[in-house]
């Protein structure tokens, strides 16, 4: 397969340079980056906004050898609604490709974004149980097409009753319905398709969707039908955030079902030059792995890691960039600790996951309850294990090492390069040396690498989850105390 995506990034570079599509530099560092990465030049090309859809898979077809659909409207193209109700309308917008009628017995006629994808195009067959024909066509005629066999689907029963929009304000009719649909599509097509974060930028035309996939950011393609005032708005509303504020940070929070379960997402709003810029983080609890060998642990690393974390007393920290897995890494510690000879209590800003068995409180810094107060209020609990979702300032810091000095083992995340600095961060925090040297037990500092699929060489397979981004490895180094 790894030859075969080769073969197709070399005939589309040669196709490319002989249309003059993208100057030649351009093309050069694309190739360079496509084989460094293991990903397809066209991935790149798209992700990076080097080329525009509408220049790139023309061209793209035309190395393939598939058909390019331009227009919908002038083909004559009729959705298949049985083949689209059976794979679901969700479904096929994260996947950007949608059935057509077919005659008689032959393949299904598919349009797809990327008809290159060759592990989704597998999936569609499977699922359809035929083969299919491959058509390329743009994402916004792909999604202008599901829309409009939704809306047909919908007119169909519209007897039956008001839609949940209607009843919810009347938001789902009038000049709101593209917005409430725009925002709808893109938190199911981030579920789908994995992603930890979505970004919503504002720009000086416009507004930028981006998605961040293994750790990679790729850029989404917007609808042009919406405004991004129009699109904050409407997450504001959803996360019941002040709509009217657009001169302060804000930060809030709101679930949603998505394919049969319900999803959390965390909102923060930040104002931009030119507009607000913000930033989802997506809760998946189906995606939390909990387990070492989940996480990427070696049997060595587990050992070292467990002895300390059972312990009676003492600190240990985890360290690491963000979105590195750190409160990932505290959970599974917690799953392993979790034990009905053990009370377990937690505090955390916000609560990511749900453990049962563990009590979780939730810090609320607008009426007072900080990480030191709830920590105070824990002491009283008489806890055998405390966790700490991230020690910020100082006070934090001081209660946290006194609470492992009377015989509670905590365990938290601390913001450091490396697991060398850990110790000289709390005495920054203004912990005395000499508590440091008594409570700390261990430092674990893990970051995420990137790393080549073995299956695909990184244009995208089930193994990697059909996006067409490497995926990671942890990288660990743990220093043990004492």
């Amino acid at each position: 397969m790894l030859q075969d995506v080769i073969s197709l990034d070399d005939a589309l570079a040669a196709r490319l340079e002989a249309e003059a599509v993208l100057d030649a530099g351009d093309l050069r560092r694309a190739q360079e980056m496509a084989r460094r990465e293991g990903r397809a030049l066209h991935r790149v090309l798209l992700d990076g906004g080097t080329v525009e859809e509408e220049a790139l898979l023309p061209v793209l077809c035309e190395a393939l050898g598939l058909p390019f659909v331009a227009d919908a409207r002038s083909h004559g193209i009729v959705v298949d609604r049985a083949a689209a109700e059976r794979l679901t309308e969700p479904f096929l917008r994260s996947r950007a490709a949608v059935p057509l009628i077919a005659d008689g017995a032959g393949p299904v006629p598919v349009l797809m974004a990327d008809p290159a994808d060759v592990a989704q195009r597998e999936e569609l067959a499977f699922l359809l149980d035929r083969p299919i024909s491959p058509c390329g066509a743009l994402l916004r005629t792909i999604r202008a097409l599901l829309a409009e066999d939704a809306d047909a689907a919908r007119a169909g029963v519209a007897e039956a009753g008001p839609t949940r929009e209607a009843e919810a304000g009347g938001e789902g009719a009038g000049g709101d319905g593209p917005v409430i649909r725009f925002v709808n599509e893109t938190l199911a097509e981030a579920v789908a398709m994995g992603a930890s974060d979505i970004h919503f930028e504002a720009e000086p035309v416009g507004f930028a969707v981006r998605m961040r996939i293994n750790g990679v950011l790729s850029l989404r393609p917007g609808d042009p039908g919406v405004s991004a005032t129009s699109v904050f708005a409407r997450l504001k509303v959803m996360a019941r955030a002040n709509v009217a504020e657009r001169r302060l940070p804000q930060d809030a929070r709101f679930s949603g079902v998505f394919s049969g379960r319900r999803i959390d997402f965390r909102l923060s709003c930040l104002p931009t030059r030119h507009g607000e810029s913000a930033a989802l983080r997506v809760l998946d609890p189906q995606a939390l792995r909990l387990g070492w060998d989940q996480l990427g642990f070696d049997a060595a690393m587990v050992a070292r890691v467990t002895r300390l974390i059972e312990l009676p007393n003492g600190l240990f920290l985890v360290t690491g960039p963000t979105g590195s897995g750190k409160t990932t890494t505290l959970y599974t510690a917690l799953a392993h600790l979790n034990s009905i000879r053990r009370k377990i209590v937690t505090v955390e800003d916000p609560i990511e996951y749900s453990l049962p068995g563990v009590q979780q409180v939730q810090v609320q810094d607008e009426i007072g309850l900080s990480f030191a107060r709830v920590l105070r209020a824990i002491l009283r609990h008489d806890p055998d294990v405390v966790m700490v979702g991230e020690i910020r300032d100082a006070e934090t810091a001081e209660i946290a090492c006194r609470a492992a000095q009377v015989g509670r083992m905590v365990l938290s995340t601390l913001h450091t390069r490396s697991a060398k600095g850990a110790a000289t961060r709390l005495v920054d925090l203004g912990v005395p040396d000499y508590i440091v040297a008594d409570v700390l037990r261990g430092v674990l500092a893990q970051n995420l690498a990137r790393t080549t699929c073995p299956d695909c060489g990184g244009s995208g397979c089930r193994s990697c989850g059909f996006t067409g981004v490497a995926p990671r490895r942890v990288e660990l180094d743990l220093i043990e105390a004492g």
